[in-house]
């Protein structure tokens, strides 16, 4: 059954709308005069929107229904705007027009999101097929619509109906007119990149057929029974289970694929040739189409007694489709597509569209992410070193590093650069095979994987092809794993028996997912093998609140046990280990199995995911402790793109002893002994070393003159006497249930609570964002008035109407979040912890919890940490007391502790000077998709303060002054939280490499935070470090800030460019044409949509 499509939304009426906000104003010296709806064309023909000119006549015409006019007339509003028939439809306009005298330079198409604008040539009454335009063909109209379409469409792009958009639409066009008429219009400056036209076109394919496939295998919603029963097992076996739209979309582009591998295979083998099968009449349904696929595809393996791996494809075997003719022509028109290109060079690109292919999101919580070649080279071609190396990846996903993998020991096996290998032997190629293995847990990448390394010598026959689908964590050393096909022997058919020991590289990239999202299978498996291992290095131990450990953790440590003595392993993993805790565990857990040969911290982020900051590790595998503790760990920070040669060179280097210095390059060096033996003592943190934060700290604590925080505060969570108890012993500080808990004042009307305002309701300031200067007042609070419930008695003692209350929170007022989410707020953990614990001692005194609704009260403190911020961490003197977040860091004193103001001034003003900024950015960790530091209980508890109490009096006074000019200051620029009020406008610039900063502004940081620094320096006797700090501070804000920027995938310059597509070997003649119009595949994706009833 075919849908009925849905109402669609006037598309003319709003463009036209939005460009009639710009009559009247210029653009490049050209006026826009009118908008005209319906504009007469003539011949009885009329452009849906026409944007005039200076002289009256149309700068632009907008096509936004395509029109049917052909024996009988008719729209449609549902259409892709490159689509022949509507880009013709507005051409044939143009072209009646300039038959009478009047040029229009552009045309555009628009849908409801997307725009296609062309250029018209003024010779465009040639181009135009003018009977086509006689009898309203509007499909036919362009000669080549090919040639057309690249060498005059200027841009392809979403506008939502943005004023902005059309704003600068109108800008480009009039600067494009401009150029014209001045004659220095270059069409061939205007057309897209081939390469990447090519890869839209092929993943507009999977997107126009995939919703056919998952209306086909969840025709509910739900997967059909058998579909369901295989996925069932296939889970079993590989731990993966995609939801119906993924494995829809994944299916959809193991067809291209195989469609793809086929046509190139017709090349170099002696095949069937597959023809347009709908077209021809070969085929009537979408059933009968992929059922003659199959059969095309089991003669190329029978013909080539290969290419299983890429054929056959387990679960996405079961690929069906809702009955559609678009469908069918949409698969002919990618074997058209595919015929008329040289698609053997598409081989490289497969990996390319992959990135993209699943979103972003969905990626990262699946811990998929696709590495940049030139990584995979530098990692490769330091951990391959010989013609014979057998190499792993054991998490392959598309291939990239098995590729380069094949690549690098071509090169070694033909003694010479990949760059002059023009073809593999195929006796090469079948050892090359041999040589590389992959394991991934799903089917789909492992089929990527096959078809990218198949691509290398299509020519080469190697049924051999060890790619297994897998759980990584399922295979053991020295395990004999089957190939999943079989492979002709003397013998007969059966599979290949591979052995998984003694490798001599393991490469890769690891998956992404934090501890607590791995499958509980595959934790158990974990933890089985090597529970031991990480309770010993402290890898499953760690505070609530702090970083969780990922899976790349068990995942080297699962490597090891694959490589022979004296091998390689070199992978890509998350940073986020280089500042945390368990991060020290790690690297003693590396230095106990490997030489560690180089940690590569990647300044800019490389993958699209926010917050993936990654870097490198190359290690070598020894038992000799000896050699190992003798070993030169290089510890890089690469801030600026070096090509994959030099980056080897200069860790060579730097071994060796040899420092080079470079512009953009900051280089560590330290004996793995010595490193281990200060992990040991609890001096570094991983971070440290690449800037020598550890050097500077250490000369700060020489000083005499300072005292760990933890000497005068104990740090909390929020304020509660709940969370200062819960933050003391490591567990979670919430209050469990802010709904119940935090009221504004509507709720406080609600519920008739107002009269018990300061009793059991206490002032609320729930959350950082309120922390914007560094004084916090009565006044602040009045900005946006909140409220903590505090019942610190017995239920029996409280009033009516907070027993009421409480009540509610018994039955109706639900928790939002975690496990227990849609229960009551008395069902939270922590709600029952506090009902089971009574009373429990805090900081030397009882404290009393009459219930589950009872917090215990609220601790004061004369300091509130804004935990989490993004530019700079703020220290607050709190002159009104209130109850705290759990996101609010309270500096409780210590028994005995007092500080006069002038003193808790002085603190204050060191705590906010770039002394505790470095330690904050080496202790904190990055959070949140903007990269806020937030600093944790334990980190803070270590930092190194300034005690006050040792110094004279006029330096705390001149100390408590300038905290007076800092928040004095604050106030004035609007507060704390902008990067330009913190760093300046110039260096805000440099920081996030960004535009939109507000200019002129100096900032805090080159102002009073320069002097605290200047008086914080004189005080310590270090006078010469400052400048040194302050520098350490920009260059770590700047690293993590990049986190949250664009991703930049040439962080590291590889040896080869992009490949380039050639054009077509021919372009579509007159005799196509007559044979019957081949339609693009934007109109398939079209009519598709609207047989699915989609927009």
């Amino acid at each position: 059954m075919v849908l009925a499509p849905k109402r669609e939304i006037q598309v003319e009426a709003r463009i036209r709308r939005i460009f009639e906000k710009f009559v009247n104003q210029k653009f490049n010296n050209v006026t826009i005069t009118g908008v005209e709806e319906q504009y007469d064309v003539g011949d009885g023909r009329k452009a849906d929107i026409a944007v005039l000119k200076d002289d009256g006549k149309p700068l632009l015409i907008i096509e936004t229904k395509k029109k049917y006019e052909a024996g009988g007339y008719r729209v449609e509003r549902l259409f892709m705007p490159t689509s022949e028939e509507v880009v013709g439809q507005a051409v044939a306009y143009a072209a009646i027009l300039k038959s009478r005298g009047i040029y229009v330079p552009f045309v555009a198409a628009a849908n409801e999101s997307q725009l296609a604008l062309f250029m018209v040539p003024e010779n465009i009454e040639q181009l135009v097929n003018w009977e086509a335009i006689r009898r309203r063909e509007y499909g036919r109209v362009i000669r080549d619509f090919y040639d057309y379409k690249n060498k005059y469409r200027l841009q392809y792009k979403p506008h939502s109906f943005s004023e902005e958009f059309f704003k600068e639409l109108l800008e480009f066009v009039t600067r494009k007119y401009i150029e014209y008429i001045n004659k220095e219009y270059r069409p061939e400056e205007e057309k897209p990149d081939r390469y990447w036209e090519v890869i839209e076109l092929l993943r507009s394919f999977v997107d126009f057929i995939a919703p056919f496939v998952e209306r086909a295998i969840a025709p509910t919603g739900n997967f059909r029974k058998e579909i369901a029963e295989k996925l069932e097992e296939h889970a079993r076996r590989t731990g993966y289970a995609p939801t119906p739209s993924q494995l829809a979309r994944e299916m959809a582009y193991v067809i291209l694929n195989k469609v793809v591998f086929y046509k190139v295979l017709e090349r170099y083998y002696e095949i069937p040739k597959l023809e347009l099968l709908y077209k021809r009449g070969v085929v009537k349904t979408c059933s009968e189409y992929l059922k003659r696929l199959r059969e095309y595809f089991d003669k190329a393996v029978e013909a080539t007694r290969d290419f299983q791996a890429v054929f056959e494809t387990g679960i996405y075997d079961e690929v069906d489709l809702v009955e559609n003719e678009e469908v069918l022509k949409a698969i002919d028109w990618l074997i058209n597509y595919l015929e008329e290109h040289r698609i053997e060079k598409l081989g490289d690109v497969v990996g390319f569209i992959y990135e993209d292919l699943i979103p972003g999101e969905e990626r990262h919580q699946l811990g998929q992410f696709y590495t940049p070649r030139p990584i995979a080279e530098l990692i490769v071609k330091w951990c391959v070193r010989s013609p014979d190396d057998r190499v792993l990846d054991p998490g392959c996903g598309s291939g990239t590093f098995l590729v380069e993998a094949y690549k690098r020991l071509a090169e070694l096996k033909l003694k010479k650069p990949w760059s002059e290998i023009k073809h593999v032997p195929g006796d090469v190629h079948r050892q090359i095979l041999r040589q590389l293995h992959g394991v991934d847990l799903n089917e789909f990448p492992a089929h990527l994987t096959a078809m990218n390394l198949a691509m290398k010598n299509v020519r080469a026959p190697s049924p051999e092809m060890y790619v297994f689908v897998r759980d990584y964590f399922t295979i053991m050393p020295g395990h004999q794993v089957l190939t999943p096909y079989k492979v002709r022997t003397v013998e007969g058919e059966k599979p290949v028996e591979v052995v998984f020991k003694d490798f001599d590289a393991v490469v890769g990239n690891p998956p992404y997912t934090p501890w607590n999202q791995i499958p509980e299978e595959t934790r158990e498996i974990i933890l089985e093998l090597y529970g031991k291992v990480l309770r010993n290095y402290n890898l499953r131990k760690f505070v609530t609140g702090g970083a969780l450990p990922g899976i790349f953790v068990p995942w080297i440590v699962h490597s090891a046990k694959f490589l022979r003595e004296g091998g390689r392993l070199g992978m890509i993993i998350s940073d986020s280990w280089l500042g945390t805790q368990y991060g020290v565990g790690f690297v003693k857990y590396l230095a106990d199995n490997f030489k560690v040969v180089a940690i590569i911290d990647l300044a800019e982020r490389v993958f699209k995911a926010p917050l993936i900051g990654t870097c490198i590790i190359l290690l070598e595998k020894t038992s000799n402790k000896n050699e190992r503790d003798d070993n030169s760990i290089v510890f890089v920070y690469l801030k600026k793109q070096y090509d994959v040669d030099t980056i080897l060179r200069i860790i060579e280097s730097a071994r060796k002893g040899k420092v080079e210095p470079r512009e953009g390059v900051v280089i560590s060096v330290i004996k793995q002994g010595e490193l281990y033996r200060r992990l040991e003592r609890g001096e570094v943190k991983p971070i440290t070393l690449f800037f020598n934060v550890e050097g500077i700290l250490n000369v700060i604590a020489s000083t005499g003159k300072v005292a760990r925080l933890s000497d005068f505060f104990q740090p909390s969570e929020g304020n509660t006497g709940w969370s200062v108890y819960a933050s003391m012993r490591g567990r979670g500080a919430g209050v469990g249930g802010e709904k119940f808990y935090y009221l504004d004042e509507s709720k406080v009307r609600q519920f008739n609570l107002d009269k018990y305002i300061g009793t059991y309701l206490k002032p609320l300031v729930s959350s950082p964002e309120r922390l914007n200067f560094f004084t916090f007042t009565a006044e602040d609070w009045e900005k946006k008035r909140e409220y903590m419930f505090i019942a610190n008695a017995p239920f029996t003692q409280l009033p009516p109407e907070i027993q009421k209350y409480i009540r509610l929170g018994e039955t109706s007022i639900l928790l939002t979040k975690g496990p227990n989410k849609g229960k009551p707020v008395s069902e939270s953990p922590v709600a029952k912890e506090r009902k089971r614990l009574r009373s429990v001692n805090v900081l030397g005194k009882s404290i009393t919890f009459y219930d589950w609704y009872d917090l215990g009260g609220v601790v004061n403190a004369p300091i509130y940490v804004a935990r989490g911020t993004r530019y700079w961490i703020r220290f607050v003197l709190a002159r009104f007391q209130s109850a705290l977040d759990d996101r609010i860091l309270a500096l409780i004193p210590r028994q005995g502790v007092q500080f006069d103001e002038a003193e808790l001034k002085a603190l204050l003003a060191y705590l906010n000077s770039t002394f505790a900024q470095i330690q904050a950015e080496v202790m904190g960790r990055t959070a949140g998709g903007v990269a806020i530091l937030e600093l944790d209980v334990k980190p803070l508890s270590s930092f190194l303060v300034l005690d006050v109490k040792k110094l004279p009096r006029g330096d705390v006074e001149r100390l408590a002054q300038l905290f007076d000019r800092l928040e004095a200051e604050a106030r004035r620029l609007g507060g704390a939280d902008v990067i330009e009020n913190v760093f300046g406008s110039e260096l805000a610039k440099e920081l996030t490499g960004g535009s939109g900063v507000k200019q002129g502004l100096e900032g805090l940081f080159n102002t009073v935070i320069r002097e605290i620094d200047l008086e914080v320096a004189r005080i310590l006797g270090l006078e010469g470090l400052v400048e040194t700090i302050r520098a350490t501070v920009l260059e770590l804000a700047k690293r993590r800030l990049s986190r949250a920027g664009e991703a930049n995938r040439e962080a590291i310059k590889g040896s080869e460019e992009l490949p380039k597509l050639e054009k077509p070997r021919k372009k579509r003649s007159e005799e196509t044409e007559a044979k019957g119009k081949m339609k693009s595949l934007t109109e398939f994706m079209k009519e598709g949509k609207e047989a699915l009833g989609e927009k």
